[in-house]
């Protein structure tokens, strides 16, 4: 990859970043380190926690552009490890680990239902265990665009006592 390509990549990236920090600076805010979280969708709600957990410096319960510009400067300075001002795409993958390594963290802790600090194999599968069962609303046993289309609508003909094969008695599925 050219170096211009990565740094339009970066550009972009950081771009993408600004816009959502200044959307969110903007919200409305309901007290110290909640954005008038009432009635925002809760992906907004975390993205409104982490960007307070993140840029609110001074823990006043609001982020001010100044906090936003000298964390970015102080986070570039940290990842700019040849000082040359600016950051490379590897620099910025060291950026970009630390800064996502709380929602790494949040999420190994997810899987991890025993707090044991291990994820076994049943752990790991345990939130996609039913997937295909659940939403597979054409009956075939695998998901495709069939079953996106369909939805909205009820499982096909053939099961419309309204139990899903696992609520019948064994006796009563079939093989």
């Amino acid at each position: 990859m050219q170096n211009k390509t990565k740094l339009a990549l970066a550009g972009g990236i950081a771009a993408v970043i600004a816009l959502a920090a200044a959307g969110a600076a903007e919200a409305d805010w309901d007290g110290p380190h909640r954005w008038g979280m009432h009635g925002m969708h809760p992906g907004m709600r975390v993205f409104a926690m982490r960007m307070t957990e993140r840029y609110d410096a001074n823990k006043d319960g609001k982020i001010s552009q100044e906090e936003i510009d000298t964390n970015r400067t102080e986070w570039l300075r940290r990842f700019d490890t040849d000082k040359d001002g600016t950051l490379s795409l590897k620099e910025f993958e060291a950026l970009w680990l630390e800064a996502h390594r709380q929602q790494m963290v949040r999420e190994f802790q997810f899987f991890d239902k025993d707090g044991d600090a291990k994820v076994t194999l049943e752990e790991y599968k345990g939130p996609l265990a039913n997937l295909v069962r659940d939403h597979d609303r054409n009956g075939d046993g695998v998901l495709s665009k069939d079953d996106m289309r369909m939805r909205h609508k009820h499982r096909p003909a053939g099961n419309d006592d309204g139990k899903d094969k696992d609520d019948q008695e064994p006796s009563d599925q079939q093989q």
